[in-house]
Order: C-alpha cells, then structure tokens, then sequence
C-alpha cells in the first residue's frame, strides 16, 4: 500500500472516529433530541474542515521539511503550528455554520465558545500531530538501520576483497622463493614446482571473487600446495589427510586450510633439522566443523604472534561467520602444534 493511500485512510478514519465521538457525547448530555439534521451537518461541517486543515498542515510540514528537524527545534515550531491550525479552522467553521451556510437550532455565537472550541481542536491536532511525527520517526530511524546495515554489507564486502587480494601475493611471494632455490640446484623439481603452481594460481584466480569454497576444493589445492612443498623439503616433510567424507560439500573461506599448511610449515617443519610430519582431518562436532592442521614443534612465545595470513584470516572469519567461528593455534603435546579452525554449519 502506497504512503499516501494509507495516509488519507488514517485522516478518514481518525476525524471518523472524532466526528462520531461528538455525536456520541451529544446523545449522552443532550439524549436524541440534540441529534437534529442541523447538528449532524455542523459534525460534518467539523469533520470535513479540521480534515482539509490538517492536511495543509501537513502540506506545510513537508515542504519545510519538518520532519528532518531535531526535537529540540521541533517541539516549539510544532506547538505554535497546532494553535495556529486550530484558530484558523475553528475560524472557518463559524465563517460556514453563521454566515456562509447557516444552521438553525445551533447556539448563537460566544467569543467563550469559540475559545473553549479552538482549545479542543488544538489538543485534537496535537494528537494528529503526535501520530504522525511519531511515525515519520520510525520510519525515518528504520531506514536509518536500513543504510547503516547496507554500508556495513558493503564495508565488510570491501574488506573481504583486500584481504582476499593480501593473501594471494603473499602464498605466490613464498611459492617463486622456493622455485628460485631450486632452479640451479635441480631443474627437473623446479618445473613441477612450476606446473604445481600453476594449478594453485588457476584455483586462486577461479574462486578469487567466492567468499566461500568447497572442503573438497579446498584439500584438494592444499595437496597440490603440499606436493609442492615435500619437492623442496625431499624427505623431510610428510604428510597425511583424515579427511570426512560427510564434511567435503561443507563450504569454508577459499585458501584458509592451504594458509594453516604454509603456517605450519614455515614456523614448524622448516625448524626441524629432520623435517616433521603434517597432519589434516575435518571433524563433524554437532552444529559446526572443526579442521585440524597439526604439525611437530612447539610454540615459542616470541612466535605466537600472528602473521598477516593468520589476521586475515581470522577478519575473513569474523566477517563471514561473526561470532560463531574461531581459530586457535596452540601447543597440544610436547611435541605438536595444532591449528584448529570451527565452522558454523548454517
């Protein structure tokens, strides 16, 4: 229903309900002898004209633009509208009822009356006035909510992409170090570390613009990122999935298992001088999923700071999933470190 349909339907209904109310009063002080043709046309007369006033008066309002103006400014500016709105519609209605169109049976006219009328209408109006600034503010305060979540959308839309776009140039800064490392040493390893990463650039770039991805998509990148890493690290880095079944349509942030990898291998296997083990399994815990990444060595204090892998990830986290997904990175033996990301399910 449009705002002004349901603007002239709410003025019917309200001077409606005000002009049968007078009548009503009429009946009960004065029984149904005051009821006359005469009377019901003054209530008429009465309902039709503060109905047309109130209306300019909300015509003035709107090309003033009052309904933008703070309380502080309002109240005075509305308090002084109501009297006048009421004073010239009560000075309209005698104009009609005693000269323009005169009633018979009506009391003749009373400077007291008309000021007893011109209070009552102007409490009337008041009311009217009430009701309708009242709904302007919520309607205003609504679409107020209504911006403020459409720029946070799209704040956090924006951040995303930065972040998205940091990960990527910092997984392919590590990726052509350790390609330059082999080059002269051994060719052959450095060509499948090239055609390894051609696959990771490929899913880079085809789920760049997806704020989530497949557990299925996801493992299967992060083996690719893992055979290309055991090149370089030969027989020092093993590695196993224990991966769900169930959980692999489960959809996560796109590069978060293949940045936990890359964390445990820079500040974990790379420190062994025998080289560690990694180890990857997805578990189904009631309401979310939990991904594990674990890998030998211990935490140093000087090393649990986060990394920008790790605080993009944890924002990409907090804008896709709020609350309700974490990460923690901790020691969980004397000899493994363990990454454990929670993804809410729905």
């Amino acid at each position: 229903m449009k705002q002004s349909t349901l603007y002239w339907i709410c003025q019917i209904f309200g001077w409606g309900i005000y002009t049968l109310f007078s009548v009503g009063m009429m009946y009960v002080f004065g029984g149904t002898e005051s009821i006359t043709p005469d009377t019901l046309k003054l209530q008429l007369i009465i309902g039709l004209c503060l109905i047309s006033f109130s209306h300019l008066f909300r015509t003035f309002i709107k090309k003033n633009d009052w309904t933008r103006l703070a309380l502080k400014s309002l109240i005075p500016k509305l308090i002084l509208g109501v009297i006048v709105v009421a004073f010239l519609a009560q000075s309209f209605i005698h104009l009609l009822i005693y000269y323009l169109l005169p009633l018979n049976n009506i009391a003749d006219f009373s400077w007291v009356n008309f000021v007893g009328y011109v209070g009552s209408v102007t409490i009337v109006m008041a009311s009217w006035a009430t009701l309708y600034f009242a709904y302007h503010f919520i309607q205003r305060n609504r679409r107020s909510e209504i911006e403020k979540l459409e720029l946070t959308t799209a704040l956090q839309e924006a951040e995303l992409a930065i972040l998205k776009n940091q990960i990527n140039p910092h997984f392919l800064f590590n990726a052509l170090n350790n390609i330059r490392s082999l080059i002269l040493s051994d060719p052959e390893k450095a060509r499948s570390m090239v055609t390894h990463i051609s696959e990771l650039l490929r899913y880079s770039i085809q789920f760049n613009a997806a704020e989530k991805v497949t557990l299925g998509q996801e493992v299967a990148i992060v083996k690719d990122y893992l055979q290309l890493e055991s090149i370089q690290f030969n027989d020092r880095l093993t590695y196993a999935f224990e991966i769900d079944d169930s959980s692999l349509d489960i959809k996560i942030p796109p590069m978060a298992i293949q940045l936990l990898v890359e964390n445990a291998i820079k500040h974990g296997v790379s420190q062994i001088t025998t080289g560690g083990n990694i180890l990857i399994r997805s578990v189904l815990e009631n309401d979310h999923l939990r991904i594990e990444v674990c890998n030998n060595g211990q935490l140093k204090e000087k090393s649990k700071r986060e990394g920008i892998g790790l605080k993009n990830l944890i924002e990409r986290l907090k804008i896709l999933f709020g609350h309700f997904a974490e990460l923690k990175v901790e020691n969980s033996s004397e000899n493994t470190v363990t990454a454990s990301l929670k993804i809410p399910l729905s």
